[in-house]
């Protein structure tokens, strides 16, 4: 099979160390993205080596830790790596796994630069009376320099406005996608009244909305197309709080908006008959996106039932996922197949399945 694409069948402990003496595999991966399997949670299978059932946490996090070294010789020096890993809980105490991976891995050398709260909205609900419901998950992000090859242009979210109905969507002719000329002159004005103001100052001695609006090169009547709203809107006639740093005028990014670092993100069901994802795809697409660009290399230590090649195929990057159990790669090529069958040429689905193995 072209390496363009690969699924190995081993234990990621062993498998990493030989493909990182591989001709052309050191450094070439521009993301590692996983969901490694959680501590003391579920077996996957029969193997006595599968992570996971270890004797303590900390045990767990060697192990782990372990993997994500070996990560770090096949990445390149832009290169990140991706966590998705949830807590466990013994005698009602959450152990603080995610944590300790974290400190383990700057310990090693990563470079932390982010810990993205997966919010699960549709998470079910525990019925302990001490504990409360978990409905969120560690997205550890950590990078192997201390410049990753980020972009948060492929991930800019609609306003909150906009993304909640609040606001319309307008017509395209009522929309301003960038501003027009800005007068310093108007701007420097205003900004003296507004700051030389007081909680007291009557609103007919203010300047406008549309004269703060225009002064930035905006329509007050034009949209954003970031939030819907109209750009009068997005201007402020009185200090806040007192606060003279507040900006008078604040335009939304016309890309759209940063989306934090809470991401709400619903699991879904498998392909089939597969349990419910605990690594859905449009968690991995939106990391895809962020970390990796069109024609780069993504690895996947715990490929599972292959979510991460799923997402890497239709979005046109390379994979190489690595996984314990045959079913397991068997299971991720076909599901890789049958998901991005309508979306890739022929060329590309004969290295994900080869003629012959359909």
């Amino acid at each position: 099979m072209n390496n363009r694409f690969q699924v190995i069948r081993g234990d990621a402990r062993a498998v990493l160390p030989r493909l990182a003496k591989k001709n052309g595999e050191r450094g070439r991966y521009r993301l590692a993205v996983t969901s490694p399997p959680y501590y003391g949670h579920r077996k996957y299978g029969s193997d006595p080596s599968e992570l996971g059932q270890e004797g303590t946490p900390d045990e767990f996090v060697e192990e782990l830790a372990g993997v994500f070294k070996s990560c770090m010789d096949l990445l390149t020096d832009d290169g990140s790596l991706f966590i998705v890993i949830g807590d466990t809980r013994r005698r009602r105490r959450k152990l603080m796994v995610p944590h300790r991976l974290a400190l383990r891995l700057v310990d090693l050398g990563y470079h932390f630069q982010e810990d993205i709260v997966w919010y699960k909205k549709n998470a079910l609900s525990q019925s302990s009376k001490q504990n409360l419901t978990q409905a969120y998950e560690f997205v550890l992000v950590l990078s192997k320099s201390e410049s990753p090859a980020f972009d948060i242009d492929p991930i800019r979210v609609q306003g909150n406005e906009a993304l909640s109905g609040v606001n319309r969507k307008p017509e395209r002719d009522r929309l301003q996608f960038s501003p027009g000329r800005r007068d310093p002159e108007a701007i420097g004005r205003i900004a003296a009244v507004i700051h030389g103001s007081s909680p007291e100052t009557p609103f007919d001695e203010l300047p406008t909305t549309e004269e703060i609006s225009r002064a930035h090169g905006y329509d007050p009547e034009k949209h954003c197309p970031t939030c819907y709203r109209k750009f009068k809107r997005h201007a402020t006639r009185k200090r806040i709080g007192g606060h003279e740093h507040y900006p008078i005028f604040a335009a939304c990014n016309p890309r759209g908006k940063n989306p934090g670092n809470v991401w709400e993100i619903s699991t879904k069901a498998h392909h089939g008959n597969e349990h419910f994802a605990v690594f859905p795809e449009d968690l991995v697409s939106r990391i895809v996106k962020f970390a990796t660009r069109e024609g780069d290399y993504v690895l996947d230590p715990f490929a599972g039932r292959g979510t991460t090649g799923i997402v890497s195929a239709c979005l046109k990057r390379g994979f190489t996922g690595i996984d314990l159990y045959p079913a397991n790669v068997d299971r991720t090529r076909r599901n890789v197949k049958d998901s991005a069958d309508s979306k890739l040429p022929k060329k590309v689905l004969d290295q994900i399945m080869p003629e012959g193995t359909r």
